[in-house]
């Protein structure tokens, strides 16, 4: 099923209609869990494990999870519970070691991408690096619904550069169509900005909100585990509009994931914690920074404490002197206020 949706500019020209598939059940009037949203040359994929039969690492990565499975079932029945503990104990060391190699070996990202400002002198802070020169650059952004959504985007737009060697690659929660709208609002912006190739590409994915609100506290490990399968395939899948066929494997992951928040964005970086620390990703991919709320002036988020708590993010970034100086994250300027 196919629509079209008009998306309005405020004070800008009428820009192009954005053509919407609805992929799957073609009966929904709504995108589900995954359907494609497509403005020109963009699609929002399914984040569930049903489409990664396409794809050769999610094959991998699903037979691998039934061996693994499928040996634990065994060793529980076989292996005296001295055995399975002593296991257990070397899984957890291998898994701290490398999350401590990972934190120390990876070079610091630093505040210049997420300062304000997008020519080569802003005001405000230091310029956005202009890496027009690079094969690809694939930031994958979290967004996290109502002011998250506002802030991240405010974001985006300050510092996207047009350039042809661009793709952006969006994770929204399902049911979230406001962030869908306003993502599609966001880019009909961009193409108006570059409407040639600079604009670069895009798509989307929807994935299993991590935690409701008010959801009970016993069932939201079972939601974050859905979430976190959903998030395996949106950190893994090739870009259709950059297939490997034409670009190699530079756009297989992205470079670098941005979020705000909240618990889904949390998770999302955990999945690709692990996916790095068990060696199914290039290390040199899948770059982390957080960014506080610009709400949040003298105490962090329980998003950002996690983050700072755990370390696996390359960069936590907040948007007051006076948070920096009480957390020790590093302070980016207010980078979220239009």
């Amino acid at each position: 099923m196919a629509r079209t949706l008009k998306v309005p500019v405020k004070g800008e020209p009428p820009v192009p209609q954005i053509h919407i598939t609805d992929a799957g059940e073609t009966d929904s009037h709504e995108p589900q869990l995954g359907h494609d949203i497509q403005p020109p040359s963009t699609k929002i994929h399914r984040g569930s494990a049903h489409i990664s039969g396409v794809d050769d690492f999610a094959v991998t990565l699903f037979f691998w999870s039934l061996f693994a499975s499928a040996t634990a079932l065994i060793a529980f029945f076989v292996l005296s519970w001295s055995w399975i503990t002593a296991l257990l104990a070397v899984l957890v060391g291998f898994v701290v070691f490398r999350h401590v190699t990972l934190k120390w070996e990876q070079p610091k990202i630093g505040n210049h991408w997420v300062s304000r400002g997008r020519s080569d002198k802003p005001q405000g802070g230091p310029a956005v690096p202009d890496t027009s020169h690079l094969p690809a650059v694939y930031f994958l952004y979290v967004l996290g619904s109502g002011g998250h959504t506002t802030e991240m985007l405010e974001i985006i737009r300050q510092q996207t550069r047009g350039q042809v060697n661009q793709h952006r690659r969006y994770v929204i929660s399902s049911g979230d169509r406001s962030s869908q709208d306003r993502v599609q609002q966001l880019e009909a912006q961009i193409s108006e900005a570059f409407p040639d190739e600079r604009a670069g590409t895009r798509d989307a994915f929807l994935i299993r909100r991590a935690r409701e609100v008010h959801q009970s506290a016993l069932t939201a490990p079972l939601t974050c585990l859905v979430s976190a399968g959903h998030a395996i395939n949106a950190l893994t899948r090739e870009p259709r509009a950059r297939a490997a066929t034409r670009y190699g494997y530079q756009f297989k992951y992205p470079h670098v994931v941005v979020t705000n928040g909240p618990a889904t964005g949390f998770i999302v970086c955990v999945v690709a914690r692990l996916l790095k620390i068990f060696y199914l990703v290039p290390q040199n991919r899948l770059k982390m920074i957080y960014i506080e709320s610009w709400a949040r002036i003298k105490t962090m988020s329980l998003t950002g404490r996690l983050f700072l708590l755990t370390g696996i993010a390359d960069s936590v970034g907040v948007q007051h002197q006076a948070l920096a100086r009480l957390t020790g994250a590093e302070y980016v300027g207010p980078i979220a206020a239009g």
